[in-house]
């Protein structure tokens, strides 16, 4: 597995990564249905600048120079201005959930973060997306829901980045 940062050259993989994943998946990345990632987003997510915008992605090892990479995952934060804090958001592709990709992703971001001067790394999250509260909560980072809302609030603060266990890794 490589992680690595996103580049303007990953918009074909992008839409493609994000129009294989099930309907459910991608309501639980944007927190309502969406059929399809509109271009105009698709090209804001692969425009960073190692400042306020941060994107890293997993692609399989397999991939060759002269192939479209095969992203697996994503992970991104944005900061607003001079802020010290950073909305997350962190998405793996259905057929490689539980393998340790979340983790290796959030570890990238906050080592980064760190590095940065981001002190927390938040997000929302629908309330019934366990997998995600299970990976923060490994990371030391705090759950927070709203009486009435099907979303909850995660924060991560730069006191707990790098909190988690080694990840696994399935071979195959």
């Amino acid at each position: 597995m490589r992680i690595r940062r996103i580049s303007p050259a990953d918009l074909d993989g992008l839409r493609a990564f994000f129009m294989d994943l099930s309907p459910e998946t991608r309501r639980l990345r944007f927190l309502f249905p969406l059929r399809e990632v509109p271009e105009r987003t698709l090209r804001e997510f692969t425009m960073t600048d190692d400042r306020t915008h941060i994107a890293f992605v997993a692609e399989p090892r397999m991939a060759t120079a002269d192939q479209l990479p095969e992203l697996v995952a994503e992970a991104r934060y944005v900061r607003g201005g001079h802020s010290d804090s950073a909305e997350l958001a962190l998405v793996v592709s259905d057929s490689w959930r539980r393998v340790g990709l979340g983790t290796l992703l959030l570890r990238a971001l906050s080592r980064h973060a760190c590095h940065a001067g981001v002190r927390r790394l938040c997000g929302d999250a629908l309330a019934e997306n366990a997998a995600i509260q299970r990976l923060m909560r490994s990371f030391g980072a705090c759950i927070m829901s709203y009486p009435g809302s099907d979303t909850v609030q995660i924060c991560l603060a730069s006191s707990s980045y790098g909190r988690a266990g080694r990840p696994r890794m399935r071979t195959s």
